[in-house]
Parts: structure tokens; sequence; C-alpha cells
């Protein structure tokens, strides 16, 4: 794993899946308006991906069994992106341990295209776009919260982030434990480009 990691943004998930999608089929995604957000819930846990248009979202985030009301943090490092969710009395160091661990027995997920350059990650209980829709924010490089901390003004909001690469493949490591009291969930966006 990077040891580079530089965190970009959270979003907040009360136990519902988080979709990554190319910024531009962001509109095609009605979740809550067609009721899309339905498909997802009767998936098998092992897909990682929904046809949103012309293309397809990866479901990354929302590990009920590490948090049920959550924040899910976003990291980015080299090209890679992160979704890491987390729980832990030390938080930093949780998330740390977690963009840390081996990925070599992650589950093997679906591949993102995000042919504009642009990613959208958003609760798929919400539209893409419209009235039912959540604004997305512009990642914003900063330091890792140092508490996971209730939800604030942000809980209501996705996320945009500039993609460095054209495709990525998901691996997903589902509730893991690293001690009694710490454990986590992981989604890994690898560049296609990067993969031995």
């Amino acid at each position: 794993m990077r040891d580079a990691w530089i965190h970009v943004g959270r979003l907040w998930t009360n136990g519902e899946p988080v979709l990554a999608v190319d910024a531009a089929l962001r509109d095609a995604w009605q979740g809550l308006t067609n009721d899309e957000f339905g498909q997802i819930i009767g998936l098998d846990p092992q897909d990682t991906s929904i046809p949103v248009g012309a293309g397809r979202a990866v479901l990354v985030g929302g590990d009920g069994e590490v948090r049920d009301d959550s924040w899910v943090e976003v990291l980015a490092a080299d090209g890679l992106v992160a979704i890491v969710q987390a729980a832990g009395p030390d938080y930093p160091d949780v998330l740390a341990r977690a963009l840390g661990y081996p990925d070599v027995d992650d589950q093997a997920g679906d591949t993102l295209n995000v042919s504009s350059g642009e990613l959208a990650i958003f609760s798929a209980v919400f539209d893409g776009t419209g009235p039912y829709s959540v604004p997305l924010l512009p990642a914003q490089p900063g330091p890792v919260p140092p508490l996971h901390d209730p939800p604030s003004h942000e809980a209501g909001q996705g996320l945009r982030l500039s993609a460095t690469y054209r495709a990525y493949k998901l691996k997903v490591r589902r509730y893991t434990e690293l001690d009694q009291r710490n454990c986590f969930a992981r989604w890994l966006l690898i560049p296609i480009e990067l993969q031995d």
C-alpha cells in the first residue's frame, strides 16, 4: 500500500451504500425518484457494481458491521482512491492502519470507467441530479479528521474529484477487525494501468 495518502473528503452514511461513478453519468442515477436504490437492496453481497445510464457505478461504502451511522473517509495517493469506514478510539490511527492493511486477500470487484476525468461519489439513496440529489463538494486535500464525530453540515453532501486515470479496478475488504477495539472496511479504486 502507499504511505502518502491524502484525505480529500468525507461522506455520511446511515448504513446505505455509496456510489462511485463517472461524473458524466451522475444524472442517470435516480435512486429516489425511480427507486433505483431498491435495486441495490436485492443485490448479492458479492456484487460490486450497478448499471447507471450507459455505464456502471461501483458500490463503495456503507458497511453496517463497522458502524450503522458513519463517516466514510475518501483518501487519494498516486492515482489510487481509498474509501474507508473505520471505528476505534484513536480514529486517525485506525484509518492509517486500514490504509496500510495488505490488499492481497481483498475481494476483486468490477471495473469503473471514468472517461470524463471526474469521479462523483454520493449516497445511493439520492438522485444524481435534480431536487432529490445532494450537492457534490470538490475534493479538499487536508489532514485526516482527528475524531469520528457526529454528522455536520457536510453530512448531506457528496464528493467530486479529478480522476487521474480513466479506468479503475475495485478491491473490497469488508468488516475487518484490527483488534478488540478497532475495525474497518475499505474500498480501493486501483488504476488498471498500475495493476501488477
